[in-house]
């Protein structure tokens, strides 16, 4: 009979800032590396090292000990430093799919340069699988992933709680998408420290050695074990080759160990393995008592998931496809700058740091990163705007209106991020020198005349910075101008006209706002296909004129005591929800002409800190105000406060009615189905989860849906109306975790931002998807002269006029091939049809299918401009399409 084969490998799992910051823990890993490098050179049984599956560390060391680069290459293409094949290793549910997408693509490049990448897909420590996992590493080549998290919950000493099944918890499985895709999956049902610091003493091995052995075949269902030797930030263990040995003497003719790698025992395993089960979709612990989900790091210093959503959504529908567009237009492109921004973005998603638990050094650090990225995005993306704006043939278009007109005629462009056209209200910065704004008229392309509205906000002093000369320093007039932007088309342009012309002046938008009805002291807005009313407490109800229902009692503030910490919400003992239910509250009309518009603000006396187990009977008042915009499918809502308390949560509460099972919320590249009643043996009283942007409850011609920047915590509770609840904030004074790690930045005191949507729909929740886009990309607009170029004065660049369920998730350029890259998924769980138009397809006669390491795979030819695809359920599609590059 075969001997049972057991794979010990050396490995330290590297979280690059956690309990202490990055520079602290950078000191520790240079030594790490350093006795790392000199084993592998000097010790023939001391044969392979796993660097935790980042290949970011390495760029880590080598800025220290840059001479080590030669050494380096030569181990990791022996095999010897296994590398990669992540940039970083980052939280799943909190980083965007095109984000991780990302990470992969920068992991794979930067190990190929140092000699190779191990393609296994590696997860020891995620806070739970997305459900697309398979399918994104089945589009980099790579065909087994290893996982720590997600089956069961795990004990520190190799035990599996609230086990139900035997074969819940078998180290190996098939790990499928939900589109089909699968890999193998490798389950650390014994965590990944399982053999760590090994004796050499014979007895205390052989001791040892029975309990790891147990433990490991229990689980196992090939005759190859897996025992690692490392933990968190562990230091490699010297004589794990004398460990070795000694394990061979003591355990007996049945076994035979030695010193190995994950692509050898994935190897192993593969040749062996036989039948197995299947797990389909997202991994998150499900059958478990909920205390150890981790999933409320998601509501942790929720000041880093705003920063984080806004910058990747600057850089994925911002940054890179209207730099793209430029490019067709005969700019350069500014890859290089682009992928810092994203390098610095990354390094911000490793799970203990975007999920915000870690102590506040490393969190201040993070907060510094978003703001380098955020100066490089947003600095591409103005310029990409530009350049465009610039390309128009406004002068030739002006002329065409044959409108008289005194002066000079400035252009206003405006620019749609979705792939759809919008219709919204935008705000147009204007610095000039003229100071009879009120004698100009706005005009779209049509030559029709635009209500708006104009702010004078005084003298500004500025300057510019030409290419070809000195610093210009100026002082000018600023001006706002607000106006209603119609039918912008989708990934594209339109341009608006500011003209004086004789005898006329500005014509003021005076669209009507909110109403209130004094006999039933309400206010309320309405439109064609919606009406809102306001209660004396701060409810809505709000009536979907489309279907006719109505939703009641929307959005309660709701404030509860948290004597958790960074990782876990805990509710305080002995206190009830603090609710806004009962209480006047101050709502006035905000309306500016252009849309209608409610301000209100709650005044809650909320308890200042937790004592004990409980909270404090001194209070802090909180001023809330929200601001409801009425849009023409949805309720905008933007809150500001100053928080003044500790130890709380705050979320609003929309009871929806819905009678319902499943929730519906957006994961990276799907849409997931979720259960709202737990596992029976759940036993946390509180059921969170995770969304990127929105989740939706429908049955019937009743659906709602709340989108949400940045906020990525929901519960749907278990009551009879089926509220829905969106966290807005959550305030601890702990880390949590091994020890006691005071976090006073935590506590997120001062000032407080929250924006969200309402939006109601009947039928799919994905007949919706469009409008929470539209609210994540409001449109954007350049002030200048009037431009003298070649392109229409409207134009899209790429449109989707397809089914709603697809979606598209990034348009940037592969700077080899010069070819822009255009990806999509289909979020249903039903065949779609995708319709691609615009300039982006004219003069081409095909395009090709690719991988997401952008490697062709086939070609297809395309007619009339246009793009179309039946695109299977769940799928993820890359196409690259050839660019004119034109001047």
């Amino acid at each position: 009979m075969p001997k049972k084969q057991i794979h010990l490998i050396s490995h330290s799992h590297w979280d690059r800032e956690w309990y202490m910051p990055f520079e602290r823990f950078r000191m520790r890993l240079v030594r790490l590396l350093d006795e790392v490098i000199a084993l592998l050179e000097a010790d023939a049984g001391f044969k392979s090292f796993h660097l935790d599956g980042h290949v970011l560390l390495i760029d880590d060391y080598l800025e220290i000990r840059p001479e080590k680069e030669p050494i380096i290459r030569k181990l990791v293409s022996e095999g010897k430093l296994v590398l990669g094949p992540w940039y970083v290793l980052q939280d799943a549910f909190l980083t965007s799919g095109e984000a991780q997408v990302r990470n992969m693509q920068l992991g794979l490049q930067r190990a190929e340069e140092l000699g190779g990448a191990a393609m296994i897909g590696y997860y020891p420590d995620t806070f739970g699988n997305i459900s697309q996992s398979a399918q994104l590493l089945q589009g980099f080549g790579i065909k087994s992933a290893i996982f720590g998290r997600g089956i069961q919950a795990i004990n520190e000493n190799n035990n599996i709680k609230n086990q139900a099944d035997p074969q819940d918890v078998h180290s190996e499985m098939r790990w499928a998408s939900p589109d089909g895709s699968s890999i193998l999956g490798i389950f650390l049902a014994n965590w990944y420290h399982n053999a760590m610091e090994l004796p050499v003493d014979p007895e205390s091995a052989r001791q040892r050695a029975e309990v790891i052995a147990h433990n490991t075949e229990r689980y196992a269902l090939t005759r190859h074990l897996l025992w690692l030797n490392g933990c968190d930030h562990q230091p490699v263990q010297k004589n794990v080759a004398e460990a070795i040995a000694v394990l061979n003497q003591v355990m007996g003719a049945d076994y035979e160990a030695r010193h190995s790698s994950f692509p050898e025992y994935i190897a192993a395993v593969e040749a062996e393995l036989q039948d197995c089960r299947t797990v389909t979709g997202e991994l998150t612990g499900e059958r478990t008592n909920g205390w150890g989900s981790l999933v409320n790091t998601a509501s942790s210093r929720m000041i880093l998931k705003r920063w984080n959503a806004r910058l990747q959504r600057e850089l994925e529908r911002w940054s890179e496809p209207f730099s793209t567009m430029a490019a067709d237009f005969g700019a350069g492109y500014p890859g290089a700058f682009i992928g810092q921004a994203w390098k610095y973005v990354l390094q911000n998603h490793p799970h203990d740091s975007i999920c915000g638990c870690s102590i506040d050094e490393v969190h201040d650090e993070m907060i510094t990163r978003f703001k380098k990225a955020d100066q490089i995005a947003s600095s591409v993306t103005d310029e990409a705007l530009r350049s465009i704006a610039s390309k128009i043939d406004g002068h030739g278009a002006w002329k065409q209106l044959t409108i008289d007109s005194e002066g000079a005629v400035y252009s206003i462009v405006i620019f749609n991020a979705c792939d759809r056209p919008q219709t919204d209200k935008v705000t147009t910065i204007l610095e000039t020198e003229e100071t009879d704004w009120d004698r100009y008229t706005l005009f779209n392309a049509e030559g029709e005349r635009v209500a708006c509205q104009i702010e004078d906000h005084g003298v500004v002093h500025g300057f510019t910075l030409p290419d070809d000369r000195f610093r210009v320093r100026w002082t000018k007039r600023r001006y706002t101008v607000t106006f209603l932007a119609s039918d912008v088309p989708g990934i594209g342009h339109a341009l608006y006209y500011m003209a004086r012309i004789p005898e006329q002046r500005l014509v003021q938008a005076t669209a009507s706002g909110a109403c209130y009805d004094p006999a039933a002291a309400t206010w309320k807005m309405e439109n064609e296909r919606l009406r809102l009313t306001v209660q004396e407490d701060g409810c809505l109800s709000l009536q979907d004129l489309r279907s006719g229902e109505i939703y009641r009692d929307l959005m309660i503030l709701e404030d509860t005591g948290d004597i958790g910490n960074e990782y876990e919400y805990r509710q305080a003992e002995g206190s009830a929800p603090r609710l806004s239910l009962g209480t006047a509250v101050l709502v006035e009309d905000a309306s500016d002409g252009i849309e209608p518009r409610l301000r209100m603000v709650h005044e809650m006396e909320l308890p200042a800190q937790r004592e004990g187990s409980g909270r404090s009977v001194g209070t802090e008042k909180h001023r809330i105000a929200l601001t409801l915009s009425l849009k023409p499918d949805r309720i905008d809502v933007e809150a500001a406060w100053v928080n003044q308390s500790k130890d709380h949560r705050l979320r609003i509460l929309f009871p929806s009615d819905i009678r319902t099972d499943v929730v519906y919320a957006d994961s990276p590249f799907d849409v997931v189905e979720r259960r709202i009643e737990p596992w029976e043996g759940w036993e946390n009283p509180s059921r969170c989860e995770r969304m990127q942007s929105f989740f939706a409850l429908q049955h019937g011609s009743r659906g709602l849906m709340v989108a949400a920047d940045g906020l990525p915590e929901y519960e749907v509770l278990r009551d009879e109306r089926r509220t829905m609840a969106l966290t807005v904030l959550r305030c601890v004074g702990e880390m949590g975790d091994w020890n006691y790690f005071p976090t006073p930045g935590a506590q997120c005191l001062g000032e407080q931002y929250a924006r969200f949507s309402i939006i109601p729909f009947s039928g799919s929740h994905t007949t919706a998807i469009v409008e929470a886009q539209r609210f994540l990309l409001p449109l954007r607009s350049v002030f200048g002269e009037l431009p003298s170029g070649k392109l229409p004065a409207s134009q899209a660049w790429l449109t989707h006029d397809g089914e709603d369920s697809v979606v598209l998730t990034s348009l940037k350029l592969n700077e080899g091939t010069q070819e822009a890259v255009l990806r999509y998924v289909n979020l249903s769980q039903a065949e779609a049809r995708a319709v691609f138009r615009g300039t982006l397809f004219q003069h081409v006669q095909g395009v090709r299918d690719a991988d997401l390491r952008e490697i062709p795979l086939g070609y297809e030819a395309i007619a009339n401009d246009e793009m179309r695809a039946s695109v299977p359920a769940k799928k993820i599609m890359t196409k690259m399409i050839p660019l004119s590059l034109q001047d």
